[in-house]
């Protein structure tokens, strides 16, 4: 039988991306140089404490707010836009991250231990560079976007419009069919079960997830981390798989101070 991984990366079954990504990688904007993604948006909801919890329910419940249960909002939520900057830089792994980030506004312990905000630079093997920033701050500019900066022109996907602006030619902006991503995903996923050629996104999936990964880690320690020291990386932010319970209480090591953490 074969395996199926499949991701929930769901804008890669956004029919747009695809058309515009298939013209970058025939060279419409040339040679891509640089990738930025921004995900910009607001707070999230928590649950108060209620009697007859114990502290690992309190902490399930808010899973999103305890890095070892969510990975922290780069890895649980931002992790799709790098995920687009992964894809399109043809799904290779960056060789480095060197980042910043930290806990502003959101300070309060019902935040557990998570940061508010990131901002991470990727170096690619071949001189690329992406730039990934993410924040959860309510009252500010939200933005959800992708540029890609090529040496022939500009790729930007922004409220759902996927625009080329191509120096010295007519630009190009997807005209095609449009559809409801959450809903083909499912349909994919449906169908390559029944057709009996189960979906493998097992690769590029696990690649994405680590390249959050890298660039959490980098700024939280304030290090430059390499992609061979993250995959090999042996850390673990919870508990012993063998100490879970439903009455543990499980602190880990707090809110991560860049030049301190490890």
């Amino acid at each position: 039988k074969k395996p199926l991984f499949f991701s929930g990366f769901f804008y890669r079954y956004d029919y747009a991306n695809p058309a515009m990504f298939d013209r970058i990688r025939k060279g419409e904007i040339g040679e891509l140089m640089a990738v930025t993604t921004m995900r910009y948006g607001t707070e999230l909801w928590s649950f108060p404490r209620q009697p007859g919890w114990t502290d690992m329910e309190y902490k399930l419940r808010n899973w999103l707010y305890y890095r070892w249960l969510s990975g922290d909002h780069i890895v649980e939520q931002a992790v799709h836009s790098i995920d687009l900057m992964c894809w399109a830089i043809g799904n290779q792994v960056p060789v480095r991250a060197t980042g910043s980030g930290g806990r502003q506004v959101r300070t309060d312990p019902i935040y557990g231990d998570i940061y508010d905000h990131f901002a991470i630079e990727f170096e690619y093997a071949n001189g690329a560079r992406g730039y990934h920033f993410c924040r959860q701050h309510n009252n500010c500019t939200n933005r959800n976007t992708i540029e890609m900066f090529g040496n022939k022109g500009l790729a930007r996907i922004t409220l759902g419009r996927h625009v080329l602006e191509l120096s010295g030619r007519e630009n190009w902006t997807y005209q095609g069919e449009k559809n409801d991503m959450y809903q083909t995903e499912h349909d994919e996923l449906f169908a390559s079960i029944r057709n009996g050629q189960p979906v493998n996104d097992g690769e590029w999936m696990a690649n994405s997830t680590m390249m959050a990964i890298m660039g959490r880690d980098s700024a939280y320690t304030g290090q430059t981390i390499t992609w061979e020291e993250a995959i090999n990386s042996t850390k673990s932010e919870g508990p012993p798989h063998d100490k879970l319970s439903w009455d543990l209480k499980w602190e880990g090591p707090g809110v991560a101070v860049p030049g301190r953490a490890v």
